[in-house]
């Protein structure tokens, strides 16, 4: 103890059997000690006052009395004292060299009083307002408010992904025109061998014969009535997918469930509109409803004599969503009132992922799209995992992370090889000897770099280009999408690349030179040999037109792909 110490009067009673101690406590800061004797109990309460004057004079007021107790109830006493003293001393016990008033005191601990954290009905509001007052929030109870009660914060609710979504929408719009321009390519080069040729201009033709157009925009019967339904339900599950409120609805009579599924039908409306008259639609690529690709007959024969017909029409933008939607609520009618049965009657993941990819087949689609597997389902696949295991997870993921093989893109270089060529007469389609200048970019040999960065889990945005030398110099520089899953070792893909080729003429005194757009649908497959290394093959069939002909190409390459 410091010289500043004081004894605090106090007085030990027994009742029958106990033992009664009551002592006076003007100070929330004490010490006090206990020493056992034989059979008796002396106790000293002491007490430091605090701001005591160096060599200032105080009176002391002492009470020693001693009693005699049982042994039992001497130790009992004791071992109670010693720990209410302990708890007591802890605080203060750094005060006692430095002679600082307690209150002054940087040792001491602020004593909260005890809260009920829990109303009787179960609510939490008192722990919330002692969680925002310790945190320093501002809440009706704190004297700083002012006596003004605050609403309690809402939680945040997940929004729409509207990311997720235009980019799922892109990829699925960059396949569909992969495959417009590989099945009517002489049409997308028709103006000097340049897309896009005349852009305004024959915009503003397409959307004039479109207002002036009928039912009917020329293409078969299954085109309007099914596969373009099929593209409205596609994109339908696309927004679906993304909208948390939604996804894990099913068919039901519900408010939430017709409101969730007309957000889809709105979300296809847009698509099929751009699909068919946006910025970068049917109309744009094909050159449909313009003056340089002309009407024709019903049988597909020119000119067109009456009943013309214009590859545009209204079929397109009614039937897309409205049959679309019905498609797409079909699946869900399935989903729930088929599919469920098969699960609650057997256990069979074989049989029950069929079930579900074959009676919900665009809704499969759409799940590649989204990253998922294509009997995925967000009602009911949502995984529990109990906490051990989730702490399990969490450690063998940190331990795993620097063996994992990485899954960003990869960097490919190889050889090249370009086949034999063909060459078709343009709209007809009909095969034709090529010219001399399209026969020498035959056979040639080179080498062919890409690089892939992922931006989907199934799909990558692509730049590849390569160079092939023989007869001809020819040098490809083209754009894209690739989309592949990881099976074991193996990851199959499939590409659809856009770009040019430019091919230089060898052999004569005037140099020949030609550049064309170019497409190019490929597959491949990729052989895992080490953590970041694969061996890749693959093969692309390019389409050009450097002359009055179609060329077509396959160019066949291998190499290594490292993985980033």
């Amino acid at each position: 103890m410091s010289a500043a110490a004081y004894q605090l009067p106090g007085e030990i009673t027994r009742r029958g059997r106990d033992v009664e101690l009551s002592f006076k406590h003007p100070a929330k800061v004490y010490h006090c000690k206990a020493s056992p004797r034989a059979f008796s109990l002396q106790v000293v309460f002491q007490y430091k006052v605090a701001g005591a004057r160096k060599g200032g004079t105080s009176a002391i007021m002492s009470g020693r009395p001693a009693m005699r107790v049982p042994a039992g109830s001497s130790v009992l006493l004791v071992v109670l004292l010693f720990s209410t003293c302990s708890f007591g001393q802890v605080p203060s016990a750094g005060c006692d060299s430095s002679k600082i008033a307690l209150e002054d005191c940087t040792a001491l601990t602020q004593v909260e009083p005890a809260q009920n954290l829990f109303t009787p009905t179960g609510s939490f509001s008192d722990h919330s307002a002692l969680l925002a007052e310790r945190s320093g929030v501002t809440t009706d109870r704190d004297p700083a408010s002012g006596g003004a009660a605050s609403a309690p914060v809402p939680l945040k609710t997940e929004g729409f992904h509207w990311r997720q979504a235009l980019t799922e929408s892109f990829t699925f719009l960059v396949i569909e025109q992969a495959y417009v321009v590989h099945t009517d390519f002489n049409w997308v080069v028709i103006e000097n061998g340049i897309p896009f040729n005349h852009y305004w201009r024959d915009y503003k033709q397409s959307l004039s014969a479109w207002v002036h157009s009928g039912w009917n925009d020329g293409d078969p019967n299954w085109f309007g009535y099914v596969g373009h339904p099929i593209q409205g339900a596609l994109t339908g599950f696309i927004q679906i997918q993304n909208d948390p409120q939604g996804a894990k609805l099913e068919f039901s009579k519900t408010k939430a469930y017709w409101w969730s599924r007309s957000k889809a039908a709105l979300w296809n409306a847009v698509y099929s509109t751009q699909w068919n008259l946006g910025p970068v639609s049917e109309v744009t690529v094909e050159k449909y409803g313009t003056r340089t690709r002309a009407p024709w007959n019903y049988n597909g024969s020119y000119p067109c004599s009456k009943h013309c017909l214009t590859g545009v029409g209204q079929i397109d933008i009614v039937m897309t969503p409205i049959a679309g939607t019905g498609w797409l609520i079909g699946e869900d009618f399935l989903d729930k009132e088929v599919v469920r049965r098969v699960e609650g009657a057997t256990q069979n993941r074989l049989l029950i992922d069929t079930v579900r990819v074959g009676l919900n087949p665009i809704r499969g689609g759409a799940n590649v799209l989204h990253g998922k597997s294509l009997w995925y389902r967000a009602s009911r696949d949502v995984q529990r995992m109990p906490p051990l295991a989730a702490q399990n997870t969490s450690s063998s993921a940190r331990e795993t992370s620097n063996t994992q093989a990485p899954n960003h893109g990869d960097v490919f270089f190889g050889y090249s090889h370009m086949g034999g060529i063909s060459c078709q007469v343009t709209f007809s389609g009909a095969k034709t000897a090529c010219d001399p200048f399209s026969a020498k970019a035959a056979n040639l040999n080179g080498w062919n770099v890409s690089v892939e960065k992922k931006y989907l889990r199934y799909f990558g945005a692509v730049a590849d280009f390569s160079g092939q030398y023989g007869g001809v110099s020819q040098r490809n520089f083209l754009f894209g999408v690739r989309g592949g899953a990881s099976i074991g070792r193996f990851r199959p893909f499939a590409e659809a690349l856009f770009g040019a080729v430019y091919v230089q003429g060898k052999g004569s005194a005037t140099s020949t030179s030609e550049t064309s757009f170019a497409e190019a649908l490929g597959v491949g497959i990729d052989f895992r040999l080490m953590r970041l290394l694969s061996w890749r093959i693959q093969a692309d069939e390019i389409k050009t037109q450097l002359t009055a002909f179609e060329q077509q190409n396959v160019r066949v390459s291998c190499g290594v792909a490292v993985r980033f």
